[in-house]
């Protein structure tokens, strides 16, 4: 039980925050469509394609690369990562807004062993993201470009 302690206590943290920005910030106008989309079905698939394969295969083929407490796989496949965000967005800043936290989730990957970790946290990014921008916003910023 130890050992599922910290996903625990962030799943718990992300959903009270969660609720509280439906309940603060409105955005409950939204559809139940975009939100499981964007914040919960979306990092999903992400996590798994660039942690449980990529990273996974290139840990496995570089060993024991670290730097700096970063494997290897994390920051090639955070490179991976973040040239398909910039595929759809071509906006510079993209760079540093999913390069950094797509490091982290790898970090936590290599770290806990498991994909829990860093779905919830790419949740969490992504829920900030959808409070950050206006609904229009993000609808140019993520999906105009398909």
């Amino acid at each position: 039980m130890k050992k599922y302690i910290l996903p625990i206590i962030v799943f718990t943290a992300v959903l009270i925050y969660f609720i509280c920005c439906i309940y603060l910030y409105g955005i409950s106008n939204i559809s139940m469509y975009n939100i499981i989309l964007f914040l919960f079905a979306s990092p999903l698939l992400e996590e798994f394609i660039f942690r449980g394969l990529v990273q996974n295969s290139i840990n496995k083929f570089f060993k024991s690369g670290i730097f700096l407490h970063i494997s290897y796989g994390s920051f090639i496949s955070s490179l991976i990562f973040t040239f398909f965000h910039l595929l759809l967005n071509d906006f510079v800043f993209m760079y540093i807004l999913v390069f950094l936290p797509s490091l982290f989730f790898g970090y936590l990957y290599d770290k806990y062993k498991t994909l829990l970790l860093p779905v919830l946290f790419h949740s969490f990014f992504n829920i900030n993201a959808f409070i950050s921008y206006p609904l229009n916003d993000l609808t140019i910023f993520f999906v105009e470009k398909l």
